[in-house]
């Protein structure tokens, strides 16, 4: 199962890698038509937006699979292993209780704009729940791969030990 939980995060990251690359080119598009051109296109920066929310969230499980979140590890070094241990349990349940609560009001606010079929008002009127909708999304696989390191920890198979807190 935590084999699973990899597998799908690190999927969904080399999705978000090609949204970013996509984004980028339709940022230089748009760039391009409206200061070359003077030609802009009413669908490249909504688009390109919609793609780097989209990427920014896919991608958060894999970044606590590989341990690239922003962490403070100054004291870790010091610390004898069950202490760095129990640290690192302590702070990935502070992140599953964070990750449950963006997931429930996020999917509330996902569900409400999909029933009143709200939109971005704009040329495009993308529907909003698509933007909000991976809050939820992004977030339960980041919970999923919580679990995930919660119970790596607990066995002792997650690398938490070494002098920079890079796993």
């Amino acid at each position: 199962m935590l084999r699973a939980i990899d597998t799908v995060n690190r999927i969904l990251a080399l999705i978000a890698a090609w949204l970013f690359f996509i984004a980028g080119w339709l940022i230089t598009y748009e760039v391009v038509s409206r200061y070359i051109f003077n030609e802009p296109t009413i669908w490249g920066a909504e688009l390109a937006q919609l793609l780097l929310l989209w990427g920014t969230f896919l991608g958060m499980g894999y970044l606590l699979q590989k341990r690239q979140h922003i962490r403070i590890t100054f004291l870790f070094p010091f610390m004898p292993a069950h202490i760095r241990r129990g640290c690192e349990v302590v702070s990935l349940l502070l992140v599953a209780a964070l990750t449950l609560s963006v997931i429930y009001y996020g999917y509330d606010i996902a569900l409400d704009s999909f029933v009143r079929g709200r939109s971005t008002g704009t040329m495009l009127n993308i529907p909003n729940w698509w933007s909000e909708a991976v809050i939820p999304a992004g977030f339960l696989m980041l919970l999923l791969q919580t679990a995930a390191e919660v119970i790596r920890t607990l066995r002792g198979d997650a690398l938490i030990d070494d002098d920079h807190g890079e796993g």
